[in-house]
């Protein structure tokens, strides 16, 4: 599927942001960073909500720090960090505690030598659910028998647990994870149809011309003579629900 154009209207941008959020939780991560860039591209300044542009470097810091992992030389990893820390700056830059805090743990992460790194994603995302949800043990639970007899998946689920249940113990919590939505609210679909995409019923203009009260009485006057002449030129017919006498 190819990315939706966020630069349309304000509602496919909202489309866009949370299609690349689906896709960041779905794993799709190429397809997440198109999808982003299409929110935050030097094209669409000023069409596109700058909470939008916001949210769209913040999810695509976390993209990139994903592939990375993905990436076997060195030079290429650190052109994905550079890239990741660079968008992650972006949305620091336009303000909120969150950007800022999910740019400092990405700093100190990147800081870090590389053997002595933890994972940097964040767990929820990592098993499809929103940042600090409920119901992740059963989450997990499902997923541990989804991949049934798939030791490296289990492994990978069970340190995502675990990542958990030790924020859980600390006192920072869920804050020790980059955090993604920055802002919740932002993702709300509108309850009510767009107008752009249902526009309202409106009447169509008139298309012939008012008839006047005379024009009305002589279209009368020559309906009841063509009437008059039909019934004199037309032999009568009996009526079949009539009784027959």
């Amino acid at each position: 599927m190819d990315p939706v154009d966020a630069g349309r209207s304000p509602f496919c941008a909202l489309v866009a942001l949370n299609r690349t959020y689906e896709l960041v939780k779905a794993g799709d991560l190429e397809a997440a960073a198109q999808q982003a860039r299409s929110l935050s591209r030097d094209g669409n300044s000023g069409k596109v909500p700058t909470g939008f542009v916001q949210e769209a470097h913040a999810l695509a810091a976390y993209v990139a720090v994903a592939q990375s992992k993905q990436v076997d030389s060195a030079a290429g990893r650190d052109k994905l960090l550079d890239t990741a820390v660079e968008s992650a700056e972006k949305a620091a830059d336009l303000g909120g505690p969150v950007a800022e805090r999910n740019l400092r743990l990405l700093n100190t992460w990147r800081a870090t030598r590389k053997n002595d790194r933890g994972p940097f994603g964040n767990p929820f995302l990592d098993i499809g659910l929103d940042h600090g949800a409920h119901g992740w043990e059963e989450r997990c639970r499902e997923i541990f028998r989804q991949h049934e007899g798939d030791a490296g998946a289990q492994s990978e689920l069970n340190w995502a647990e675990e990542r958990i249940r030790g924020a859980l113990r600390g006192e920072a919590g869920w804050d020790v994870f980059y955090q993604l939505p920055l802002d919740r609210s932002r993702y709300v679909m509108p309850s009510q149809v767009p107008r752009r995409l249902v526009p309202p019923v409106e009447a169509l203009p008139r298309r012939v011309p008012v008839t006047s009260g005379g024009e009305l009485e002589t279209l009368r006057a020559r309906a009841a003579v063509e009437l008059l002449d039909d019934f004199r030129t037309t032999a009568p017919h009996l009526d079949r629900h009539s009784p027959v006498r």
